[in-house]
């Protein structure tokens, strides 16, 4: 929605996901770009010839800029709480790329610096804000599959450390910081994607546990073990409105980027939440006779309640990443809280921190003695050394004709 006037904008940090910005911005015109800052000069040339505005010389000049309104943050995770503090006390209203800080004490520093000087403070990821994302929390909130009992999400990216990651770039042809994003850790990366969604649909997260693994650390070609954060997060989430839910996220299993709502009249499915037009399905609830499981209806196609946007950046995923700083931008004009708050960004980065730290559910399990050649191989032991290098011991298998034999 236009505000009725310009906001000047600028941007720190020109990396890889500076493009994902760039690219969509111009689905807000009101959104004027300024200028950009980036310790690589030559980054920052390249963004503003691509997207407009001028090269700031330093961060402290860009903070200067009588201009500027709202102060995009794409520096690195570790530099965002420094980053957003210094614009904030600038007088800078400020939008991050997540999170918001590495830890929830900083984060909420920066919360209440915020809300003393009267400035509003928004957090990526800014996905709810798809056709997709829009079609299902209404389709939620209007009650085509009753009251909704259990949703299931994951957001799982293949195993990446196998994959050519080094040869990714941006259109630009700044290459993915993969070290940055494998220390940082899939939970920071990517789990706010689908909680923006859940928090949404659902109310806040009031009870969870969370188990998280590293089960790929030795396989990255340039960094140890030991830097790699866990690679495999799972959770279970209770919500404030009853909803339970499921949660993975990684880069281990195969693609699934899936979320579907599970309520007491059907279901709704989204294929992928990180592809904006991504369809949402309805599954009717219907009646059956005798040892019949399937109790669900033909797949429906939901038409989409907001228009596409015109301008996408075109990659593996569609991301409505302008649509966040559109958001904040918007409030700021109309002297209003952002979609995207500083308080429910600061609620999916706890939860997010929660489940990287995955202490919910880590409890040991005895093993009995037993002669049983299946149960000789130690659990507790396996998970200890799981992603570090040393081979667990294969599980003895049978075949049909009853010899053994070695997986």
């Amino acid at each position: 929605m236009n505000p009725g006037r310009s906001v000047g904008i600028a941007f720190a940090g020109c990396g890889y996901a500076a493009d994902f910005y760039g690219a969509t911005l111009p689905n807000y015109p009101w959104l004027d770009v300024r200028g950009a800052y980036d310790v690589r000069t030559d980054r920052a040339r390249s963004f503003v010839r691509e997207y407009g505005g001028r090269v700031y010389d330093s961060f402290d000049q860009l903070l200067a800029d009588p201009s500027v309104d709202v102060l995009v943050n794409l520096t690195p995770v570790t530099l965002h709480h420094s980053t957003t503090k210094a614009a904030l006390n600038a007088g800078k209203h400020v939008y991050s790329e997540k999170p918001l800080a590495t830890r929830l004490d900083e984060a909420s520093e920066l919360v209440l610096l915020a809300r003393e000087r009267g400035l509003l403070l928004s957090s990526a990821p800014s996905t709810v804000f798809s056709q997709a994302a829009q079609t299902l929390i209404q389709a939620v909130g209007d009650g085509l599959i009753g009251r909704p009992r259990l949703v299931h999400a994951a957001l799982d990216m293949g195993a990446l450390a196998f994959m050519a990651y080094t040869d990714w770039h941006s259109r630009r042809g700044v290459p993915w910081p993969f070290e940055d994003e494998v220390r940082n850790g899939c939970v920071m990366e990517h789990a706010g994607y689908q909680l923006s969604w859940l928090v949404a649909m659902f109310g806040p997260v009031v009870r969870m546990a969370a188990h998280t693994a590293s089960l790929l650390a030795d396989e990255w070609s340039t960094l140890d073990a030991g830097e790699v954060a866990p690679d495999v997060s799972l959770g279970f989430l209770e919500f404030a409105d009853g909803t339970v839910g499921r949660i993975s996220i990684g880069w281990v299993a195969p693609t699934d980027q899936t979320l579907t709502v599970i309520g007491d009249g059907g279901t709704l499915t989204v294929g992928d939440v990180w592809q904006a037009s991504e369809p949402v399905v309805l599954r009717r609830r219907v009646g059956t006779n005798g040892k019949d499981h399937s109790y669900l209806a033909e797949p429906e196609q939901l038409p989409f309640v907001v228009p596409a946007a015109e301008h996408r950046y075109v990659d593996t995923h569609d991301l409505t990443v302008g649509a966040g700083v559109a958001d904040l931008a918007r409030a700021a004009v109309r002297d209003e809280q952002p979609f995207l708050s500083a308080d429910y960004c600061l609620h999916v980065l706890d939860v997010s921190l929660r489940l990287a730290a995955g202490t919910g559910v880590a409890e040991t399990v005895t093993v009995p003695a037993s002669t049983d050649s299946k149960l000789l191989r130690c659990p507790v032991e396996s998970l200890a050394t799981a992603g570090r290098g040393q081979a667990p011991t294969p599980w003895p298998t049978v075949g049909l004709a009853g010899e053994k034999r070695r997986a």
